[in-house]
């Protein structure tokens, strides 16, 4: 049964990772995918469940990228809620090292967050671009009500620089260095 569980998470991990996918093409016109890759992580989640973190990493053609995290909690054999979160940016990539390059993600431009959950009975939708402000963020502990005051706050909290390892062989990624 605890195998039948982690299968599902991951299954709905992918399909939604899907669908973010497709509302991601309306955010690249004009841009050609030039690279996409992929991560995913099962860990333990304070309810007794996993909580499902996948990553789809696409880097474009003109220097730019789109970073997608959706996080799926589950526990007590449902789901407590789903968040998606986009970032853009622009990347510069590393030299090669033992089979991984290093890409560093600028600081995203725009940031777009669906949380929902219907254990929780909260839908939230931010878009930087477009949202007004203040505005309520996902919690990231029970009973937590988080405020965004400006699209800065979004940023701040979700598109911070980072740098992620490129795969050289394939079509994943690590959020840490694999050869450190």
């Amino acid at each position: 049964m605890k195998h039948l569980r982690k299968i599902l998470i991951a299954v709905l991990a992918v399909a939604m990772l899907a669908v973010a996918a497709v509302s991601f093409a309306a955010c690249s016109e004009g841009k050609a995918v030039e690279k996409t890759y992929v991560y995913g992580e099962l860990v333990d989640n304070s309810y007794g469940g996993h909580d499902s973190n996948v990553y789809q990493l696409n880097l474009m053609s003109d220097g730019s990228y789109e970073l997608i995290h959706t996080t799926l909690v589950y526990a007590y054999s449902m789901n407590l809620g789903t968040t998606t979160v986009e970032t853009y940016g622009t990347y510069t990539a590393g030299t090669s090292v033992d089979g991984y390059t290093a890409y560093e993600l600028s600081e995203a431009t725009r940031a777009i967050v669906l949380s929902y959950s219907l254990a929780g009975g909260f839908n939230i939708s931010i878009d930087t671009e477009t949202s007004a402000f203040p505005c309520e963020m996902p919690a990231q502990t029970e009973g937590e009500k988080p405020m965004a005051n400006s699209a800065e706050d979004v940023i701040k909290a979700y598109g911070g620089a980072t740098t992620v390892y490129v795969n050289d062989q394939g079509t994943t990624f690590a959020l840490n260095n694999p050869n450190a």
